[in-house]
């Protein structure tokens, strides 16, 4: 029901109207999302690159390195954040690196400095 103003929107329309933005909304985030998801880089598990695998926010250190060693990866350090981990190239190019348990993430290090924390100045320069 109106009031009589000519700008006024009904109910019925008005819910249609924010249902729809909401699903354009929710559309474009992910769209975005899995665009950035892509991009990311990979490298492939033949050349078997340093690797950055991430694990969810609330993983503690302790057990996002011991994930990793347990699906055999070799571990240089912890990244940035508590929840990264950087893992040196497989010493036998042959063996497939698999994802650790709880990882959401594994990434090839190439182009992911920010991954790293510069501890010194001599790693911010490598």
């Amino acid at each position: 029901m109106t009031s009589g103003f000519p700008n006024e929107i009904p109910v019925d329309q008005g819910r249609g109207v924010m249902l729809r933005d909401a699903l354009i909304v929710a559309i474009a985030l992910v769209a975005v999302s899995v665009a950035a998801a892509l991009s990311l880089p990979r490298g492939a598990d033949d050349a078997a690159p340093s690797r950055a695998i991430v694990f969810s926010p609330w993983t503690s250190e302790r057990d996002a390195l011991a994930m990793t060693l347990a699906a055999g990866h070799r571990v240089l350090r912890s990244g940035i954040a508590r929840f990264i981990v950087i893992t040196a190239p497989s010493a036998d190019p042959g063996i497939e690196q698999v994802k650790p348990e709880g990882a959401l993430l594994m990434l090839a290090l190439s182009g992911l400095a920010g991954c790293l924390d510069a501890r010194s100045p001599a790693d911010a320069s490598s």
